[in-house]
């Protein structure tokens, strides 16, 4: 256990991190701006963002950018506006599901430059390993500019993320794998590996709808059902790395078949594979391949279909309610797949509000994500180790 003051120094550390990372979130979707116009949009203190920025010019993240004040003639003082360097560094971002991986290279602002992707399906993971590595290469090979520095690596399930040891993820069909060490001996340069869900609510930190609350509960719904814990500003990872890992958790008196092998987990239940049942079609495709509009047209007159995602949508509800009166958050988040059916998100928003206990009316408020599943959530992962301490924020303290 932590001392009370290593604690302290240590919750400061994290909060100091968490500031830098959104003062160059900032600038990366709306910069260039001055000192003064970060404090304010940050509501921090302008000495606590002038030691910040100084930091961040120092280590080579930021630069400074000269601008005149419009109104002020030419002899006036010029205003320093900041922006990121895109020179920096360059990483990769490699998003893993049971489908494809997708592999990003992007530079320091997040901007992509090459992207590609690679079968999973029913490959061995060491196929998948060295398509990945073959890919990497060559679109680090094919662009121009620096070679990437570090990898940030998202896969759904069970992760070591101190060591990048995939546990299990049972969407993808790995149990063991030692995805962290076989990237970084084959590319040679240092891999953060996380499950999909702890990088959604890493990012809902730094840059979603969480970057101002003190507590949120991150609800990752998609092919599978995953929680993400923010407490005190920070992601929260449990006393073993594993916080908000409840898909496997069995339902009492449910039969329904899990890709785990076992019967009953949430995850069969509600996620939404379990709404395929309402469209079978479907079964096998990446959101891609689907034409959600003519789906949506075959399944509005089905009462059948309709049933059988509305079940789903209150299933969730009922656990997301449950999640919330235990912890009293802030924020409930509602994102991962089915922020891309606005139908779907907007009832289990709507459903989560209607189970909420006159007790509890205005103690928690449900949002859904604004990170999108297009966004580079793995490239988020992989620019946190562009900060040397960012460790800190990422791991357990327990």
């Amino acid at each position: 256990m932590l001392k009370p003051s290593e604690s302290t120094k240590q919750s400061r550390q994290v909060a100091r991190l968490l500031q830098r990372q959104r003062v160059v979130h900032l600038l990366r979707t709306s910069g260039p701006l001055a000192r003064a116009d970060l404090a304010d949009r940050l509501g921090l203190p302008r000495p606590s963002v002038t030691a910040l920025v100084a930091d961040l010019i120092e280590d080579g993240t930021l630069v400074e950018l000269e601008s005149r004040v419009e109104g002020v003639s030419s002899r006036g003082r010029p205003r320093i506006l900041l922006g990121c360097n895109p020179e920096a560094r360059r990483v990769l971002g490699i998003r893993i599901d049971g489908i494809r991986a997708r592999v990003i290279l992007a530079d320091a602002t997040a901007n992509i430059s090459a992207e590609g992707e690679t079968p999973t399906g029913d490959r061995e993971p060491v196929a998948v390993i060295r398509s990945i590595t073959r890919l990497a290469k060559k679109l680090m090979s094919d662009s121009t500019g620096k070679p990437a520095s570090v990898v940030g690596v998202c896969i759904p399930g069970l992760v070591d993320d101190t060591t990048g040891l995939v546990i299990a993820s049972h969407e993808v069909g790995w149990t063991n794998v030692e995805l962290g060490k076989l990237l970084s001996r084959d590319l040679g340069i240092p891999v953060a590996v996380q499950d999909t869900t702890k990088a959604i609510t890493l990012a809902e930190t730094i840059a979603g709808q969480a970057r101002e609350a003190r507590s949120a509960v991150v609800l990752d719904h998609g092919g599978r059902l995953g929680v993400g814990l923010i407490i005190d500003g920070r992601p929260y990872a449990g006393s073993t790395g594993v916080a908000g890992a409840i898909g496997h958790v069995p339902v009492y008196g449910s039969t329904a078949s899990c890709r785990c092998g076992r019967t009953g987990c949430m995850e069969a239940d509600m996620s939404m594979y379990a709404m395929q049942a309402a469209a079978p079609q479907t079964i096998g495709k990446t959101y891609d391949e689907v034409d959600i509009d003519a789906l949506r047209r075959e399944n509005a007159g089905n009462e059948q279909s309709q049933n059988i995602v509305r079940d789903v949508i209150d299933r969730v509800a009922h656990t997301a309610a449950m999640i919330e009166a235990l912890l009293d958050p802030e924020l409930v988040i509602v994102g991962g797949l089915i922020t891309d059916f606005d139908e779907l998100a907007d009832a289990l928003v709507a459903r989560i509000d209607e189970l909420r206990s006159p007790e509890r009316q205005g103690r928690t408020t449900t949002v859904r994500s604004t990170i999108g599943r297009d966004a580079p959530i793995a490239v988020i992962v992989a620019l946190q180790q562009l900060d040397p301490d960012i460790a800190g924020m990422l791991h357990t303290t327990a």
